[in-house]
């Protein structure tokens, strides 16, 4: 998997699948915790048994949460958080 920033991220599986997830456009305030944020919520997602689509769009999510906040660890997001974000 490769994180592209603004452009979102790009995952490709072994059996040659190719799947690219736009970034959610936001302010960015600071993006110190971004990828942090990303790979951690991309964790949870797929130990939960997610799809990778499904997975990588909650991981942008909340990336997305995290950027338009200051600091590291302060600024990455709840679940409750980040459901919220993405029903809206």
């Amino acid at each position: 998997m490769i994180t592209l920033g603004s452009e979102g991220a790009l995952h490709g599986s072994r059996s040659g699948e190719r799947l690219r997830v736009p970034a959610v456009q936001v302010k960015a305030v600071d993006t110190t915790a971004a990828g942090d944020t990303f790979v951690g919520a991309l964790a949870v997602a797929r130990s939960e048994g997610r799809a990778m689509a499904d997975a990588l769009g909650f991981a942008s999510a909340a990336a997305a949460l995290s950027v338009q906040r200051e600091g590291a660890s302060t600024s990455m997001p709840a679940r409750q958080e980040i459901e919220e974000f993405l029903a809206s």
